[in-house]
C-alpha cells in the first residue's frame, strides 16, 4: 500500500493546492449531497419515478459498499497538515476508497449508461474528474483514493447494468406487501447491527458513520415509495412547464427540511451512538418527504 503515501501522492496535492483553494471547495460542492439529492428528486418528480428509484438505491448501495471497504482497509487520510480547511482536518474516518468519487461515478456512470447521450457521457466525466481533483486538493484523499473510487463506482454500475434487469423482472412478481417492506426491512437490519456495534465499540465511529445516512435514506425512501405507489400514484408524463414547476417547488421543501434538521439536531452535543440515530432519522425524514410529502404536495395543487 506504500502507493498511497509515496512522494507522487504528495506531490500531485501540493500541486493542486498552489491553485486558489475557492476552486477546490466549490467543486467539492457541486459533487456533494445537496447536488445528489437535487439530482435524484428531479429525477423521481420529474421524468421517471422506477429511474429514480432505482438510482436513489443504487447510490446508497455503493455508499454502503465504500464504508464496508473503507473498514476493510483502514488507509489513513493524508496528514492534517495537508488539509487547509479546519473542520477538515478533524476527519478521523479512512481515505480508500474515496467516497464522494465513488459516488460520483457510480450516479453519473449509470446517468449516462441509461440516458446514452454523448453529452450526458461528457459531463459525466468532467463531473467525476472534477470530484476527484477537489477532493485532493483539498487535502483529503490520496491519489490512490480517488482512482479507487471511481474504478470501483465503475464497477458496481457495469455490474448494476446485468444485474438491475433480471432483478426487476423478479422484482414484479412479489406481493406488493413484500415489495414494500424488502428494503425497510435490509434498511433496519443494517442500522441495528452498525448501532450495537457502536455501542461495544465506540471509539470506531467515524469509519462507518454514513451508515446512518444510507440506511435511513434507503428505509424513509422506500416506505414513501410504497405509500405513494398506494395513496397517490403520480404521474411524470407532464408538460416541461409542471416540471419545472415540480422541480422548484419539490427542491424548495427538500431544502429547507434538510437544512432546518442539519440545525436542529446540531444543537445538541451526543455520544456517537446517539449522533448516530439522528443521523439515521434525518435522512429518513428526508427520503420519506422526497418520496412521499412532495408528491402528495404536488396531487393536492394538481400538478
Amino acid at each position: 500500500m506504500q502507493f498511497f503515501f509515496d512522494s507522487l501522492a504528495i506531490n500531485v496535492i501540493l500541486f493542486l493546492q498552489q491553485l486558489p483553494p475557492l476552486l477546490w471547495i466549490v467543486s467539492n460542492e457541486v459533487s456533494g449531497e445537496i447536488v445528489f439529492i437535487a439530482l435524484l428528486g428531479i429525477v423521481y418528480w420529474c421524468f421517471n419515478k422506477r429511474e429514480g428509484k432505482i438510482a436513489v438505491n443504487l447510490l446508497m448501495f455503493s455508499s454502503f459498499i465504500n464504508i464496508l471497504l473503507k473498514y476493510t482497509f483502514q488507509i489513513p487520510r493524508p496528514d492534517p497538515s495537508l488539509r487547509p480547511n479546519p473542520e477538515h482536518k478533524l476527519d478521523a474516518s479512512y481515505g480508500f476508497p474515496s467516497g464522494a468519487v465513488q459516488n460520483s461515478a457510480t450516479f453519473w456512470g449509470w446517468a449516462s449508461v441509461k440516458v446514452r447521450r454523448w453529452s450526458v457521457w461528457v459531463v459525466s466525466v468532467l463531473m467525476v474528474i472534477t470530484s476527484a481533483l477537489a477532493r485532493m486538493g483539498l487535502g483529503m484523499h490520496w491519489l490512490g483514493d480517488v482512482i479507487g473510487g471511481a474504478c470501483i463506482g465503475i464497477v458496481i454500475v457495469v455490474m448494476a447494468f446485468f444485474i438491475v434487469p433480471f432483478l426487476l423482472e423478479r422484482w414484479d412478481w412479489l406481493p406488493r406487501i413484500l415489495q414494500s417492506l424488502v428494503f425497510p426491512i435490509l434498511a433496519l437490519v443494517f442500522f441495528g447491527i452498525f448501532a450495537i456495534y457502536y455501542t461495544m465499540y465506540p471509539t470506531l465511529y467515524f469509519p462507518t458513520e454514513n451508515i446512518g445516512v444510507s440506511m435511513g435514506v434507503v428505509f424513509g425512501f422506500s416506505v414513501g415509495a410504497a405509500l405513494e405507489a398506494r395513496f397517490i400514484d403520480f404521474s411524470t408524463d407532464v408538460s416541461r412547464n409542471t416540471r419545472i414547476l415540480r422541480a422548484v417547488v419539490g427542491l424548495v421543501i427538500a431544502f429547507v427540511l434538510y437544512f432546518a434538521l442539519t440545525a436542529l439536531f446540531g444543537l445538541f452535543t451526543l455520544s456517537a451512538v446517539f449522533a448516530f440515530t439522528l443521523r439515521f432519522i434525518k435522512y429518513i425524514l428526508v427520503g420519506l418527504f422526497g418520496a412521499f410529502l412532495i408528491p402528495l404536495l404536488f396531487k393536492t395543487l394538481g400538478r
